[in-house]
């Protein structure tokens, strides 16, 4: 029924209509009206009918002809019938699937286009992976119609159907958190105030910024993912000082800005693990940036998936693309190619859908194709050793300014891991991952203090117990050239120096914050070289996402073989060596932390491990260390209780163990929630 209820009626713009059930809304979308399922909150509605307003009136839908090249809506679940709707309205054919295992199945055809629908608490990653993993494989364009509920679906297939109807100006802008600016115009080279921007409407908006699944640093503002009017845990019940639509617990002194009245058609979301759908992926909370997006302005949205994925110079070029007229589907498939990665980024909304008409020759973004194919080795020229196109499949997309000269660099770095072999010859696993990170250290504008100075005792109680090994290893050969002589015992200095050695890296990533775990793990494998395709290693512990096991051999002597295991979404979870005594390290961790009380944390170590150092760290979202516990020479089971503020947030925090086996450094790292209760606003990195 469609009569209007004097409490829940809010008023649309021609062309769009209220229903009050799904076969009711069927026949409106038949009959060329868009329509919105009457969702049973008024205040969702009226948040809705402001939607609408921003698309304006729409013209009756005309009756779409089904495409015969390949283009489908494949309805999962509940969604099933309105799917098959959406496809009608969309001229897609139309395949329903149980679950998302069963759409590996459908018959997609190569260089094909999916319009995948489903619930967003269905869409999580270890379900979707597979399907875009099988997909991208076969250069099919895949996009989510999605939504919070079937409500939500509908007024997402309303966005599409009406941003398809030119209402805008074509304006388009790009936001940047970093530096606190924003840039306008086909090119986006058009300074303009940010507080102007995000206040603006826009037919496209791209945003860059640090933050995570719920909230982004956009210069003075907290982007802030709330869905309601307060922030609900699970069950429902308020979060205790949790965001408003006045208040942003993540903002401090910010000033909060509702990601859901960013007004724009379509949105690029350059903020890590933006697009997180399954509520149970993040902290269990009602504020996410990927549901506010839903629930607000874009008719589309592309956004990063995974967590720390590179960032050079897509934000614009991911812009300026759009202004040009690329599908997003494309578009989309472009920024996965760029990193390597087949769920890197995910496209909510119509793979089909262009959103800028095509412009004058010039100004926008032109491709350089491969010569013959993509090149093992891309080397490019750019400003600063940065990327500055997106690498796709056929080519490299890049500005007209900064011309590609495409060149394959493989027998280049072949033959300087060769050199650099030769000369690094004689170093040792803990003399390399010294000079690696000595030279992030010396490379930053002002080196930090604290990093220096352990490099200095670091240096000291390694070169001492290495000459130290190497006295008893030269007795020991003449003893052998000789065939007669003495033997010595192990120096008991070496276990003394190499306690020290692991303590001073110890307190270097104690008085640590942001990224230094990044950089400690880039410092230990620098010179390694990965292996091509990661393998499966089981579901994440947090997460249940696929983690990826990635082993890491080193092409220089004493740079020890290396396992890496990364969950996409939680980040890293180990960064080990394949030395015996670190295979058997395991890190056993509470489900979840309580304010004011203590938590017990237990390491599994080899029994007999002479110079194992063990440090274990609780750090917040923006990876403060909050406590430290250090073990010198532990061996076995190692258990240790350390204090959880009572001010801590009701965040999602994380618990470090370095794990120092004579001189070879190993992190292992899991994710564990903290119960609400009554905090303080919580400042983002």
């Amino acid at each position: 029924m469609t009569t209007s209820n004097p409490v829940t009626a809010h008023d649309l713009p021609s062309g769009f209509c209220w229903a009050d059930d799904l076969t009711d809304w069927c026949k409106l979308l038949e009959a060329g009206r868009i329509a919105l399922l009457r969702p049973a909150d008024p205040q969702r509605a009226a948040r809705w009918a402001d939607v609408a307003d921003f698309y304006g009136a729409q013209p009756p839908l005309a009756p779409a002809p089904v495409s015969v090249d390949g283009s489908l809506v494949v309805g999962v679940g509940a969604t099933g019938q309105l799917a098959q709707s959406a496809a009608r309205a969309l001229g897609r054919s139309f395949v329903y699937a149980d679950d998302l295992n069963g759409a590996l199945t459908v018959p997609v055809p190569d260089g094909g286009s999916v319009l995948l629908t489903a619930s967003a608490g269905a869409c999580s990653l270890a379900g979707l992976a597979p399907l875009l993993g099988t997909w991208s494989q076969r250069s099919v364009r895949v996009g989510l119609l999605t939504g919070l509920d079937l409500p939500g679906v509908a007024f997402s297939l309303a966005k599409i159907l009406a941003a398809r109807t030119p209402q805008l100006p074509e304006h388009y802008v790009h936001l940047d958190g970093l530096t606190g600016t924003a840039r306008t115009g086909r090119t986006l080279d058009e300074r303009t105030a940010l507080d102007t921007a995000v206040r603006g409407r826009w037919r496209t908006a791209v945003v860059e910024a640090h933050g995570s699944g719920s909230h982004a640093l956009l210069g003075p503002y907290s982007l802030c993912g709330l869905t309601g009017e307060r922030e609900l845990a699970v069950t429902g019940s308020p979060v205790p000082g949790g965001c408003t639509t006045d208040r942003c617990r993540a903002g401090g002194t910010l000033t909060p800005l509702l990601l859901r009245d960013v007004a724009c058609q379509t949105l690029a979301l350059f903020v890590c693990t933006a697009l997180i759908l399954d509520p149970h992926e993040h902290y269990p909370s009602s504020v996410s940036l990927a549901h506010a997006a839903l629930e607000g302005h874009p008719a589309a949205v592309i956004g990063m998936v995974h967590q720390d994925l590179p960032v050079n110079a897509e934000p614009r070029l991911t812009g300026r693309l759009l202004a040009a007229g690329r599908p997003l589907g494309a578009l989309t498939a472009d920024l996965n190619d760029t990193v390597g990665r087949t769920s890197g980024y995910l496209l909510l909304g119509d793979p089909d859908q262009s959103v800028g008409a095509t412009p004058e020759p010039g100004p926008a973004p032109v491709l350089t194709p491969w010569p013959t194919r993509r090149p093992a080795l891309l080397t490019v020229p750019s400003s600063g050793g940065r990327l500055t196109g997106l690498v796709a499949r056929d080519g490299i997309w890049h500005s007209p300014e900064d011309p590609a000269q495409v060149t394959d660099g493989q027998e280049t770095a072949l033959g300087l891991r060769t050199k650099l072999t030769g000369w690094l010859a004689a170093l040792d696993a803990g003399a390399l991952f010294e000079d690696n990170l000595r030279a992030w250290a010396m490379a930053a504008d002002r080196p930090k203090t604290y990093v220096v100075e352990g490099l200095k005792v670091m240096r000291r109680h390694r070169e001492a117990a290495r000459e130290n090994a190497l006295a008893a290893l030269q007795l020991v050969q003449k003893s052998l050239r000789a065939r007669y002589g003495p033997l010595p015992d192990l120096p008991d200095q070496l276990e003394r120096h190499a306690t020290s050695w692991a303590k001073a890296l110890s307190e270097m990533s104690e008085h640590s914050r942001f990224g230094m775990l990044d950089q400690l793990t880039e410092a230990a494998t620098a010179t390694h070289t990965r292996s091509h395709e990661p393998a499966a290693a089981g579901p994440c512990g947090y997460c249940r996402g696929p983690l990826e096991r990635t082993m890491c051999s080193g092409p220089l002597p004493g740079a020890v073989e290396r396992i890496r295991v990364t969950c996409p979404r939680c980040g890293l979870v180990a960064d080990r060596p394949t030395t015996p005594a670190h295979e058997a390290v395991r890190l056993h961790a509470p489900d979840e932390l309580v304010p004011g009380q203590s938590v017990r944390i237990t390491v599994d170590l080899p029994g007999a491990a002479p110079g194992v150092w063990l440090a274990v760290q609780l750090r917040d979202r923006g990876r403060h260390a909050l406590a430290t516990h250090h073990r010198p020479g532990a061996v076995g089971a190692a258990q240790m209780e350390i204090a959880v503020p009572a001010d801590l947030q009701p965040e999602v925090h994380r618990i470090w163990a370095l794990v120092v086996d004579r001189f070879v450094p190993a992190w292992h790292q899991v994710r564990v929630p903290s119960t609400p209760g009554a905090h303080h606003e919580e400042q983002l990195p």
